[in-house]
């Protein structure tokens, strides 16, 4: 018996029929898990999809990096030279900051060393090499109290060393002052200022310079002497004083005159001769005839004055 050959439309309606089969046999597979509870099958055309969207999501990504770069690279140079030199600062900035906590520790430590004891000259190094710091400021504020206590007690001995003293000392005042914050130095340079005012007969400065130590520290501890100080200055019978004390030529007083008696041996005396022997004549004088007589009466006492000292009555 002759076969029949294969038609080409018989391939097709082949291939359709077992598409229709699968296609059927799918959905009895889904109603079925359906039915007893278990997860879908999604067709196989969802998963690949997704798969293409995320492809083209990841090409669009990768396009706009490469665009970006693309912009920066003929900057790209500018950029780098950018944060390098932001680095640079940075590290600078940490180098700067370290080196002047250095130099602040090294200024307290040369301060300490200044005042214990008290060293002038060390005092006014340490002003000199630390200017700004507040180990700085503290060695010009213990300068200036130096000079007004020293000049206080010249104002009674000897005026002319006594006043450039003074104006030294206000002037250190002064220049911790100026663009001084509130504190316990401000606070000590302000009370300082006023006693320099005072004692140099500025009277209505020193006022002024108490009042603003009470008003400006009223819980501080020279407050109460700055409000005593100012109600001693009111009035005219301080300024009448001031005006009189200036008046007063204090001189120091003239020196004694120690000089060695000429003749008289490297040594002295000593125990061998009084002290007046190298004045003394060649021979004794006389003694005379008859004693002085004594006074008839005592010599009365000054006026007001008693006729007996203290230890003579007891």
């Amino acid at each position: 018996m002759k076969k029949r050959s294969a038609r080409p439309g018989d391939s097709r309606n082949h291939e359709r029929r077992f598409s229709e089969r699968q296609t059927a046999r799918g959905e009895d597979d889904d109603n079925l898990a359906t039915r007893e509870g278990r997860p879908v099958r999604l067709p196989a055309t969802t998963d690949a999809a997704e798969e293409g969207a995320e492809e083209v999501g990841g090409n669009a990504l990768a396009d706009g990096i490469a665009a970006a770069v693309d912009a920066l690279r003929p900057h790209l140079r500018a950029i780098l030279m950018g944060i390098g030199c932001l680095l640079l600062a940075a590290i600078s900035w940490l180098w700067l900051q370290q080196q002047r906590a250095a130099l602040v520790a090294k200024s307290w430590d040369d301060y300490m060393f200044a005042i214990s004891p008290v060293d002038p000259a060390a005092l006014a190094d340490v002003a000199t090499q630390h200017p700004g710091t507040p180990a700085g400021e503290w060695a010009d504020l213990i300068q200036a109290e130096m000079a007004l206590d020293e000049g206080a007690e010249l104002l009674f001995v000897d005026r002319d060393r006594a006043m450039p003293k003074l104006q030294a000392a206000a002037d250190g005042y002064a220049a911790l002052l100026v663009g001084r914050q509130k504190g316990l130095l401000a606070e000590r340079a302000m009370f300082g200022l006023a006693k320099a005012n005072e004692s140099l007969g500025k009277v209505d400065d020193a006022r002024q310079g108490y009042e603003a130590v009470a008003s400006d520290y009223p819980g501080g501890a020279l407050a109460g002497m700055a409000r005593q100080r100012s109600r001693s200055l009111e009035g005219e019978r301080a300024q009448e004083w001031y005006t009189w004390f200036a008046a007063q030529k204090m001189t120091p007083p003239t020196p004694v005159d120690n000089s060695p008696i000429l003749g008289a041996p490297a040594g002295g005396f000593g125990d061998a001769a009084p002290a007046g022997a190298a004045l003394a004549p060649e021979t004794e004088a006389p003694a005379p005839e008859t004693e002085a007589p004594a006074p008839e009466t005592e010599t009365p006492a000054a006026e007001g004055a008693p006729a007996t000292t203290p230890a003579a009555q007891e």
